[in-house]
């Protein structure tokens, strides 16, 4: 494995070496205090790749503010900039009397502290941006079920968003990392057969969408709305599908509700409802590449992998060992379902249809290469069962 690493002063020297072969394109990139390899570089070294050398220059944040630090998503972002070297800061609404337990699960020592907050409320937000260069926003509200009213999903995440974008502007801070999704792409659950989305896209708040869609949506339109009020600030959105993959610490989220369904076959069958999954690891090293790389500001970063349907979950449970049903629910029960159980209504529309995600954009500017269905699946399921 080969490597260049030196330093510029105050400044990150990035030299990008861009390797073209018939299917793969990635980038090696250096940092003045680690180095690291390009995911599934190993894959190269029997291709005899074209290479272009080019130097960009990018300012060096050593210290970031992570929202929704102890999430499933967050914990995982937050562990991977620790890897990377960076001092962490991590924003919780846990009282202050439960952090100890949360910095002992990343075991980072000075290198990581924690600061409570709410995302309704100005309240802590001015001290934690003290001292910090940028800032990954992964905060925002998830429900299971659909709520009754839709304001408590979508207050928080827009409202949420801005507060976030304020302070840290307010603070002196110009570079934002933001979670956002596919569902403010083409909704969390796409209802058009075989519609094909690109980065470009944006979902339709005009048809039948749920809560969680709606928030997704409209944070993200805040989020670039402030961005063109302010146009010394820079923002990286980061668009993932549903998120398998393994637990780093703590309890479950609702990311895994689809998993736990499954493994704890509390259902009879499950309904052919289509995902384009992607792993937790993935969607956290991506954040840190949407902060270290200056070429990807300004960009959707959107993240998925072939369509999975819930019963093909459930053959791959299986055929490792886990007992599990692997039958599918005709559709004619599931809409019946649907005239009694709200959420069973919001996934009618997607019965029968396969939405399809180009994420080409995002492979060719970072190198990424998603894991494998069975790998998130089977990883996600071992670390709910250790937990």
């Amino acid at each position: 494995m080969s490597f260049v690493d030196f330093k510029s002063f105050g400044f990150t020297t990035s030299l990008m070496v861009s390797l073209t072969t018939p299917s793969l394109t990635g980038f090696i990139k250096s940092d003045p205090t680690y180095c690291y390899k390009l995911s599934n570089y190993e894959r190269l070294q029997n291709f005899k790749p074209k290479i272009t050398i080019g130097l960009s220059m990018s300012k060096s944040f050593h210290r970031v503010l992570v929202t929704g630090c102890t999430g499933f998503l967050g914990r995982q972002v937050t562990n991977e900039f620790l890897s990377r070297g960076y001092f962490v800061r991590g924003t919780t609404r846990a009282l202050e009397e439960e952090h100890e337990g949360i910095k002992q699960d990343f075991n980072a020592g000075e290198r990581f502290e924690l600061c409570t907050t709410n995302l309704l409320s100005d309240n802590g937000w001015e001290i934690a941006m003290d001292g910090i260069d940028a800032v990954i926003h992964t905060a925002s509200p998830f429900s299971a079920q659909e709520p009754k009213d839709e304001q408590v999903l979508i207050r928080p995440a827009r409202e949420g968003t801005v507060r976030v974008l304020t302070h840290a502007y307010n603070a002196g801070i110009r570079k934002f990392v933001i979670t956002s999704s596919t569902a403010a792409i083409s909704g969390a659950t796409p209802t058009k057969k075989n519609q094909t989305y690109t980065h470009e896209n944006w979902t339709d708040l005009q048809q039948n969408v749920s809560a969680y869609t709606k928030s997704k949506t409209l944070a993200e339109k805040a989020a670039w709305k402030f961005i063109e009020q302010h146009q010394d600030a820079k923002l990286t959105t980061v668009n993932p599908n549903v998120i398998f993959g393994p637990l780093h610490s703590g309890r479950s989220g609702t990311s895994l509700r689809i998993i736990e369904s499954i493994i704890s076959s509390s259902y009879p069958g499950f309904p052919k409802i289509s995902f384009a999954p992607v792993d937790v690891r993935d969607v956290a090293w991506m954040h840190a590449e949407a902060l270290e790389n200056e070429h990807l500001v300004g960009e959707r970063l959107m993240m998925s992998s072939t369509p999975i349907t819930m019963p093909q979950i459930a053959r791959i449970l299986k055929a490792n060992g886990w007992k599990v049903t692997t039958r599918t629910l005709p559709n004619f029960i599931v809409r019946f379902m649907a005239l009694f159980i709200k959420e069973a209504r919001l996934i009618t529309s997607g019965l029968g249809t396969t939405s399809y995600y180009d994420c080409s954009n995002t492979q060719n500017k970072t190198g990424w290469v998603s894991k494998s269905h069975e790998e998130m699946v089977l990883s996600a399921a071992e670390s709910l069962r250790d937990q």
